[in-house]
């Protein structure tokens, strides 16, 4: 088989995957809004339960998890061998190419989480990330390897919204694609990239009072995002908003499968 092809079959595959996982995670997202739903279960361990719950559950969670493999084998590879011609010469590319190898760490650690769930194994991973996290900080060294993280995620959050303003993402698609899903692609990343600007800019403010406070239960993730933006003025609005805003990132992702480029 033509390893072009296939690269590009895992690529689709992949992307396909992330459409399901983020438009169910933004239906959980607007139940927390109006419903009462935890903010707790907002994260992607929840998203993959609810899969295995529908119909034919176990199959469609299968081939989710086969999906998230396809997307973390597909960055893996963008990062071996470099298909966009980076320059390696220049900072901005050296990073674009790390963060492909972040990204499929970040994407392997999710299918491990999906291949639990299916496989109906006890998940104790929070209060032992939560144990690590406590021992880390207590150290200068940890300390400051959080808040660079947490730098490093706020800069994440920037470039989130940097795409809303320039809709360079649009560089990524095929031309022959048709002018409506052109115009349907651009406001529906449009308006992910921007809700998962704000989680990001939250998520890494979270890790640097846990950097200054030295606290490993002040850094969060979506979870205490959306918790956050709830006690707010308009918080359920502000949630559905964040909820609609991830559906459209799947949606995003949906189109991502059928026309990016990945030659």
């Amino acid at each position: 088989m033509d390893i072009t092809f296939l690269t590009k079959v895992i690529a689709r595959i992949g992307y396909s995957a992330k459409c399901i996982v983020y438009c169910v995670l933004g239906i959980l997202t607007l139940l927390v809004a109006f419903t009462a739903t935890r903010a707790e279960e907002v994260t992607k361990k929840s998203v993959f339960q609810e899969i295995l719950y529908t119909p034919f559950g176990s199959f469609s969670l299968t081939a989710v998890t086969v999906g998230f493999a396809c997307y973390v084998a597909w960055r893996l590879a963008q990062g071996v061998t470099n298909p966009g011609n980076l320059d390696m010469t220049k900072p901005k590319d050296v990073l674009m190419r790390l963060f492909y190898f972040f990204s499929a760490i970040a994407y392997g650690s999710a299918t491990y989480v999906s291949i639990k769930v299916l496989m109906s194994l006890q998940d104790d991973s929070k209060q032992q990330q939560q144990q690590v996290g406590e021992s880390i900080l207590q150290t200068t060294w940890g300390a400051i390897l959080v808040g660079a993280i947490s730098l490093a995620v706020i800069l994440f959050s920037l470039i989130q919204f940097k795409h809303v303003v320039k809709t360079d993402f649009m560089d990524k698609f095929v031309s022959s694609m048709p002018a409506l899903q052109s115009k349907i692609v651009v406001w529906c990343a449009r308006l992910g990239f921007a809700c998962r600007g704000v989680v990001y800019l939250m998520v890494g403010v979270f890790f640097m009072n846990a950097s200054i406070a030295q606290k490993s239960e002040k850094a969060g993730g979506l979870p205490e995002a959306v918790s956050t933006l709830l006690v707010q003025p308009f918080g359920p609005w502000m949630v559905s908003a964040l909820g609609v805003g991830l559906m459209g990132f799947g949606i995003f992702c949906g189109f991502e499968g059928r026309y990016r480029k990945t030659d």
